[in-house]
Parts: C-alpha cells; structure tokens; sequence
C-alpha cells in the first residue's frame, strides 16, 4: 500500500475509532471526574466537513508518493488536522479519559510529560491524529501513578483539562491535561 493511501486509510480510521472507548466510560459512578471520550473533544461540525474531505481525497488514490500534487494533498489535510478546533466547553473542567501513551522522549521519570491518543499506533505512525484528538498531558509534581507509562500503554488519566494548542516532536496537540493520576487501564476508571 503506498503512503497516500495508507494516510488515507489512517485518516479514515481515526473517524471510526475515536469512540473506541465509549461503552467503556458510560454509566461510570459520578465523583471528581467526569469522564469524558474523545468523541466528546471533536468539534461535530468540522468532524463533518473533515468526513466530506477524506471521501474526496479518497478518490485521490491514484496519486503517486512525491509527485507535486500528492504532496499538495497532504499538505492540505495536514493544515487541516494540526488546526482542528477543539471543544471549549472542557476548558479547565476535571476529567478522565482513557487513552494511549506516546512518549516524547527517553526519560523513565514518572512525572514526565507525554502525549494521549485515542488508538494504537497514532503518532507513532503517521500521519498523527488531528490536534482535537492529542493530549499533552503534564504530570503534576504530587501526581499518583502507579508505573512509569510505556509507549503505547494503555491508561486512564484524570485531571484538568485546558485548551492548549503545542507542536511536539509527535504531533500538534489540542489539549493540555495537567494529571492527577495516571494508573493502567483496567476498563473501570478507579483502576
């Protein structure tokens, strides 16, 4: 499969699979948290358009790797996604989401900062998801984790999410998460 449509393919999967986690966090007892998925954090009315786009440059497959045109596409989508507008009602709210650990660097410090995906292999593999579906999560200094998290772990996070838009090594985030805990994924929050 050559790169344009493995992008392609990539980029239709983040659609289906950002609510991977949805059956896991609904009817979960009510404390601090609200937990939250990462449907929750796209915008619906780009999420829509971005749909339309992705059949569009589906048809697009034809386009060969390095050709002008092929990278023109990819720029395009990449704008697209590094500027996905994220949702504002989150902005500094306590929550939990579940998620995959990308790491962006070689620390083994437990309270190192690190991304959140919503599935495995993104950022990792390119393209990264759009920047409404990473989270830079910041660690706070008295933070509970149980273990220092793996590359591609899968955890549960809680915390205070705030807008914030970085460019990491890995992707362009939509979120901060400044975590208060960080313990393996179990499939119940609690962990």
């Amino acid at each position: 499969m050559d790169s344009n449509r493995r992008t392609v393919f990539l980029g239709l999967g983040w659609l289906s699979t950002v609510g991977l986690f949805l059956g896991a966090t609904r009817g979960m007892a009510a404390d601090a948290y609200k937990t939250i998925t990462w449907d929750d954090l796209i915008d619906e009315q780009w999420a829509k358009s971005m749909q339309a786009e992705m059949m569009a440059i589906g048809r697009l497959g034809f386009l060969k790797d390095g050709t002008e045109a092929a990278d023109q596409a990819m720029a395009k989508l990449r704008q697209k996604w590094d500027e996905a507008p994220v949702v504002e009602r989150f902005h500094r709210q306590a929550v939990r989401i579940p998620g995959y650990v990308v790491p962006l660097d070689a620390s083994r410090d437990p309270r190192r900062a690190f991304l959140l995906v919503p599935y495995f292999g993104a950022c990792i593999h390119t393209p990264p998801p759009p920047a409404n579906q990473i989270i830079l999560v910041q660690p706070k200094s008295d933070s509970r984790i149980k273990a220092v998290p793996e590359s591609m772990a899968t955890v549960w996070i809680e915390g205070l999410l705030e807008v914030g838009r970085t460019t990491t090594s890995q992707g362009v985030t939509g979120y901060v998460l400044r975590a208060d805990a960080v313990r393996p994924y179990t499939g119940k929050p609690g962990g």
